[in-house]
């Protein structure tokens, strides 16, 4: 897929040309707010596409963060490049929803947020609504308060945080981010070795070690991932509750322990974190499923996640490979239809602890490859944090160091032992 994707290596630094795409984008989605404007959204369509392929292919965002931040080189921020693609993919895709998909125009709800049972009513229509309006349908993904989401308002299983506890979690994941991403790199030394990365499979080492080490840099990787999409998550949360004084029913948790996940199903649907899931279903789910019915609805959505993912790779400037990215999220499609199929000839769910078994070994197991080709691109050599400032890294350190001392007191400890077995067995 590579062959037909214009070179990036030109990209510039210069990030002008996001102004007015983002002023058509929001155009775009005013106009998505107000009735009969289908025409107006037909013209400003063509223009913005040509706005953001223009972007994606011209701007190096990294090098534009580098340039803003100070810093002289912007190698080691390529995975920003990566989240500028991957935002520009979900606008171009929600531009297309907009302008052909919707049957009415959409509504921004007033929530009452009764914890119990939350309610939700349209707001009237004015100018200052309006823009104002336009302005939280430009940010919001997941459609809470928007009448284009099937879940306009969604419940907190417990009590809303406070935004004291909302900053304490927001500094463990902080923490234990970069420390699952420093041991990558410290059981991995290819990976940060150089700016375009290197892989997880360490050649000197025999079959078993090398898987075992891959494995584990697997695991390491997906709790980075996980973290990193929550780190976001966090920030955003706190400036809208800080900043924009927005309730905290409007932040609902965006995952739900997916270590807890006893079917792919349920890891995919909940669990993991639902970000993209109106893109993946309003693209990929339904069309498929109009198709093929159930398995064209989950190899429809898991297409469009497989497509968006190799792009973000892509936009990282080092390249990218369809067969493992894409292939991790088909395969993660395959499983769910397996599970379909499990159910239709047992007549039982998968679940329990060998659903969980399942669940944990087909996404590991594939998962290495995803992980490695992330880290033979880049993705893994990013840096997130300037050099002597990084926060998991002392943390990792002082676990090694502790059972470096633990082992040499062990060691002389049974050395003793061993000296006293010897003068008795002497006597």
């Amino acid at each position: 897929m590579d062959d037909f994707l214009p070179d990036l290596s030109l990209r510039h630094t210069s990030a002008a040309a996001l102004i007015p795409l983002s002023l058509t984008y929001y155009a775009l989605g005013v106009l998505s707010i107000l009735p009969n404007t289908f025409l107006f959204r037909l013209l400003l369509q063509p223009i913005f596409l040509w706005q953001a392929w223009g972007c994606v292919t011209s701007i190096d965002f990294s090098a534009w963060l580098a340039q803003s931040l100070g810093l002289q080189n912007s190698d080691s921020l390529a995975i920003w490049n990566s989240s500028f693609m991957t935002g520009m993919c979900c606008m171009v895709l929600r531009s297309f929803e907009w302008t052909f998909m919707i049957k009415e125009p959409i509504r921004k709800y007033d929530l009452t947020m009764d914890q119990d049972a939350p309610k939700v009513s349209r707001k009237p229509l004015s100018i200052s609504s309006v823009l104002l309006d336009g302005l939280d349908l430009f940010f919001n993904l997941r459609g809470i308060g928007w009448s284009w989401s099937p879940q306009p308002s969604l419940r907190w299983t417990t009590a809303p945080p406070s935004i004291l506890s909302l900053f304490a979690s927001f500094l463990f994941r902080v923490t234990m981010f970069d420390a699952s991403q420093y041991l990558i790199q410290l059981v991995c030394p290819a990976v940060s070795s150089k700016p375009g990365g290197g892989s997880i499979f360490e050649p000197n080492l025999s079959l078993l070690p090398r898987i075992a080490l891959a494995a584990f840099a697997s695991i390491c990787g997906g709790v980075w991932t996980y973290l990193l999409l929550e780190t976001n998550y966090h920030t955003a949360a706190l400036i809208g509750r800080v900043v924009c004084r927005q309730p905290a029913s409007h932040w609902p948790p965006i995952s739900h322990r997916p270590w807890l996940s006893t079917s792919l199903h349920e890891f995919w649907s909940y669990r993991w974190h639902q970000l993209f899931r109106h893109v993946f279903v309003t693209f990929g789910a339904r069309p498929g499923g109009a198709l093929l019915g159930q398995p064209g609805a989950l190899i429809g959505a898991f297409a469009v996640s497989a497509v968006l993912h190799h792009f973000s790779m892509w936009g990282a400037g080092y390249g990218s490979e369809f067969s493992t990215v894409g292939g991790f999220f088909l395969l993660m499609g395959v499983g769910v239809a397996m599970e379909v199929g499990f159910k239709k000839v047992t007549g039982m769910r998968v679940g329990g602890f060998f659903g969980w078994l399942w669940t944990m070994l087909w996404v590991l197991v594939w998962g290495i490859f995803l992980i490695d080709a992330w880290a033979r691109h880049g993705m893994l050599a990013s840096e997130f944090f300037p050099t002597g400032r990084r926060p998991g890294k002392p943390l990792v350190d002082a676990v090694i160091g502790l059972s470096n001392v633990m082992a040499n007191r062990w060691d002389v400890g049974l050395g003793k032992l061993n000296e006293s077995a010897l003068s008795y067995n002497l006597r």
